[in-house]
């Protein structure tokens, strides 16, 4: 089963936020370059996703009830 992208973008960013980079895990430290770029994806593809699907519902408003 393939995830959708924004699970596999969220996936990217927690797997290198929680596994890859010390600076991220670090209890002092922000977010790195990369994994502020990870979520910047993530956060993209999402709002990309939400506009489909509000697209979608306004194109149903004009249909018939029942279809």
């Amino acid at each position: 089963m393939r995830l959708s992208p924004l699970q596999e973008a969220w996936g990217a960013y927690v797997h290198h936020s929680l596994r890859e980079c010390d600076v991220c895990r670090s209890v002092d430290g922000s977010p790195c370059a990369t994994a502020e770029e990870l979520y910047r994806v993530y956060w993209e593809i999402g709002r990309r996703v939400t506009a489909q699907v509000r697209d979608a519902g306004a194109d149903r408003e004009s249909l018939p009830p029942g279809q």
